[in-house]
């Protein structure tokens, strides 16, 4: 069954000929004809009696006249979806927890300002459970480390960020004598920062007492201001406080995040959502 069948016979029934409803659709009334005899034939039922030249509509006629007008209706409003001048989608977005507290809140809430069209559903996950679900089609666009180097994806630059080392304040350098009194808290094997943090560790010859994973930033940093260890965290966390010590972890360098999405998605959606979160930066 086809649209076009369905109204070239709702146009007959309301126009009453078939010359009528050729009218109406600037068409032949051969056109018109073929279109009604392949629906009857496929429905297995008549739609029209015709009696003395003309067409009276039968009882499945007009049962199918109302279900075809709501599939009418139906059908234009799916067409007119993608219509609108702003953008229409549903949008699935995966971000790291720093991201979502740090620099994602005020922009977030302009692009839906902009973007009404737009239903947004934002993820919080770690960097490696992002890029697999981001692969899997479960997510369209993940803001998370990177540049990311995958034959599936590509990325641009979204945030700058930075990885330091908080301390309680009597460690005044990173000597690894001093180190090795206290915990050092971090996050699990899927956080692209802990293996930021491993690497930093054996670059700096730092063995701590123990290395242990909070997943929690609020936690790490009760800890660390309580004097029982230390944490890797990202810059834009950390606010101006006396209780712990900052340190710049200068071997491991920036941990910037980036906007990754899949290389083959035409989305004109997501590319609305990087254009407006990147002009705000």
């Amino acid at each position: 069954m086809k649209l076009s069948q369905l109204r070239f016979f709702c146009a007959v029934v309301e126009q009453g000929t078939i010359a009528a409803a050729a009218d109406m659709w600037y068409c032949v009334p051969s056109n018109i004809t073929m279109r009604i005899h392949e629906l009857e034939r496929q429905l297995g039922v008549a739609l029209f009696s015709r009696e003395k030249n003309r067409l009276m509509v039968t009882p499945e006629g007009r049962l199918l006249y109302r279900k075809a007008k709501n599939m009418l209706e139906m059908a234009t409003e799916a067409e007119q979806l993608f219509y609108n001048v702003s953008k229409t989608g549903l949008l699935n977005v995966g971000a790291l927890d720093v991201a979502l507290s740090a620099h994602l809140p005020q922009r977030i809430a302009d692009y839906l300002l902009r973007e009404p069209g737009v239903e947004l559903n934002l993820h919080c996950g770690q960097s490696f459970t992002l890029e697999r679900q981001l692969i899997e089609g479960e997510l369209d666009l993940i803001i998370s480390d990177g540049p990311v180097e995958h034959p599936l994806l590509t990325s641009a630059l979204a945030f700058c960020e930075c990885l330091k080392l908080i301390t309680p304040m009597e460690v005044s350098n990173l000597s690894a004598m001093q180190l090795a009194r206290y915990d050092l808290y971090v996050f699990g094997e899927k956080c692209y920062y802990r293996h930021q943090v491993n690497r930093w560790l054996a670059l700096s010859g730092i063995s701590p007492r123990a290395v242990l994973e909070i997943e929690s930033y609020p936690v790490m940093f009760a800890c660390v201001a309580s004097g029982i260890g230390c944490a890797c965290v990202p810059e834009s966390f950390i606010a101006d406080t006396p209780t712990f010590r900052v340190h710049s972890l200068d071997l491991i360098g920036s941990c910037n995040m980036y906007f990754v999405w899949r290389k083959h998605l035409k989305s004109p959606v997501v590319v609305e959502f990087i254009r407006i979160l990147s002009e705000q930066e």
